[in-house]
């Protein structure tokens, strides 16, 4: 009975080595394979690395994830084929060490982007200028986040459409001018459920910890721009402190208004690109 079993147990060792073996031997050949090589050379000169979360005292900017070359994947798709194709790369992303994932009780301050993008939000308490902003933005086709009080979305359910069809973004002003619970629940499911994102954010023109803290306890991020425009000259203000991954603060008046035409413009001119905030403060590094 014993030997039957060692017998076994040896026939099992040797199938499990055999294919070790082979494994092995299927790997070495790979890798010495001038177009798995190809790849490889490729991937190090491409590979970027995470960047952490930077985290200041109560404010946040967002980290950015590693952006790798899937090797295998990439060889896959070029060995049907047997010549390199950059256009067949596949490429995969690793979080950072640390990731604003499930950080709710720091406001955040801009996103951490290598590249000149920045963010465009509008204040929206009434419903007055949001057809001249919309004309603004289709003349340059710019898209943008719009943060609108509780009442304006229960009472212009047509503007609020047209803004979904535009493929802006809706986000939460609170309700009548202030955050609380059970409006920020409400308001939060009529954007659930009527925009093209989620409703992921609150916003506030200086800190107030009674906000974060309702914001944080309903997992919602905090937003404090680096950049307000009030009733102060917009052009002048974005001139002076523009920065990469800034996201722009508009409540929107008479002045505003005037003088978005020549933000934009001059915005252009020193190559920023716009970018909707659920993609200028994710942490995607292959975008």
């Amino acid at each position: 009975m014993f030997k039957k079993l060692f017998q076994l147990m040896g026939f099992i060792f040797l199938i499990g080595f055999s294919f070790f073996y082979t494994d092995k031997v299927v790997m070495v050949v790979r890798n010495q394979d001038p177009l798995m090589i190809k790849i490889q050379e490729y991937a190090s000169s491409f590979n970027k690395d995470s960047v952490d979360v930077s985290i200041n005292d109560n404010s946040i900017i967002p980290g950015i994830n590693a952006c790798v070359v899937d090797i295998n994947k990439s060889y896959l798709n070029m060995k049907k084929i047997g010549v390199f194709s950059a256009s067949m790369i596949e490429y995969k992303e690793i979080k950072p060490r640390l990731s604003i994932t499930n950080i709710y009780d720091k406001y955040i301050i801009k996103g951490n982007k290598d590249k000149l993008e920045v963010g465009l939000i509008f204040q929206i308490k009434k419903d007055k200028y949001i057809n001249d902003i919309l004309f603004i933005l289709d003349k340059y086709k710019i898209k943008a986040s719009f943060f609108i009080d509780g009442k304006v979305i229960e009472e212009n359910n047509k503007i609020i459409r047209n803004l979904v069809n535009k493929e802006h973004e809706i986000y939460n002003l609170g309700y009548d001018n202030k955050y609380n619970q059970d409006y920020l629940l409400w308001t939060n499911s009529i954007i659930d459920n009527t925009a093209n994102n989620k409703s992921r954010y609150c916003l506030i023109n200086k800190e107030d910890k009674t906000i974060l803290e309702l914001c944080s306890k309903n997992k919602m991020y905090t937003l404090k721009s680096n950049l307000n425009i009030n009733y102060s000259n917009t052009f002048n203000d974005i001139k002076n402190n523009i920065d990469k991954g800034s996201f722009i603060n508009i409540e929107i008046n008479d002045n505003n208004i005037t003088e978005l035409n020549k933000t934009i413009l001059y915005l252009h001119s020193k190559g920023y690109n716009y970018r909707l905030l659920s993609k200028l403060l994710d942490e995607k590094g292959c975008n």
